[in-house]
């Protein structure tokens, strides 16, 4: 049972990831009285706008980040979510000090109960991994209290990894132990999926992997034969109960 205004932080390398990848778990907890916050790294201006790129050559970098902002805005607007822009640039994205304690400014003032990123493995995709290894570091700086001195510690969230590079996550090694029943939500997250208009493949992608983790989540993990669509994650965070989850 998903808990009523809670706060839901997710990390996003590039301008369409929060969405494919969370896209209905973000709907779902928006629906429930959860206020969810989009971060997008980067716009994902040169490493996933290849369509733009070749279809006008002469094309400026500036007016590819527009172009991938609106998109990004108009998918997280239809999920039910507010959505930040770092603009770290990408392909390759580096954090380095400054930028860490920018991500970690970030989670002080939200002060998340629940954060979500990428995988820590992806070898098809640099920049997600460079956004998994932030995240969760900046997540430990930001609740110790001798780190950046200009905002107050927060509570350690719990961390969730979403789906790495598809359809070829195979190579990431990604095992999810989670699954996030989205098939109340899937027509919302498939109209946003659809704003994303320069990554025109993501629709048809996630649609097909929505129906994987949903047999999983039936078959594998025990859920109820009523899952149509599902979103899988792999806890970073351990489990703490008086009882298993």
């Amino acid at each position: 049972m998903v808990a009523a205004e809670g706060r839901m932080l997710v990390f996003s390398a590039h301008a369409a990831d929060f969405c494919s990848r969370a896209g209905g778990t973000i709907a779902s907890y928006a629906r429930k009285g959860w206020k969810v916050r989009a971060i997008d790294l980067t716009y994902g201006e040169r490493g996933e706008t290849g369509s733009l790129w070749r279809d006008r050559s002469r094309i400026k970098v500036e007016e590819v980040k527009k172009t991938r902002e609106a998109e990004a805005k108009a998918a997280a607007q239809i999920l039910g979510a507010e959505i930040r822009f770092l603009d770290f640039d990408d392909n390759p994205l580096i954090v380095g000090k400054r930028r860490m304690l920018r991500i970690v400014a970030e989670i002080r003032e939200f002060r998340p109960g629940i954060v979500l990123t990428h995988w820590i493995r992806d070898p098809l995709n640099p920049d997600h991994v460079a956004t998994a290894t932030a995240t969760t570091k900046a997540c430990h700086y930001a609740s110790a209290p001798g780190v950046s001195l200009d905002a107050s510690p927060c509570g350690y969230p719990q961390v969730f990894f979403f789906e790495p590079s598809v359809p070829t996550n195979d190579l990431s090694r990604f095992r999810p132990d989670t699954y996030i029943d989205i098939s109340e939500v899937f027509d919302v997250k498939l109209t946003a999926l659809k704003e994303l208009k320069t990554q025109e493949m993501l629709p048809e992608w996630y649609t097909k992997y929505g129906e994987l983790r949903a047999f999983q989540a039936r078959n594998v993990a025990g859920g109820g034969k009523e899952i149509r669509y599902a979103e899988a994650f792999k806890r970073f965070t351990p489990w703490v109960g008086q009882a298993f989850p």
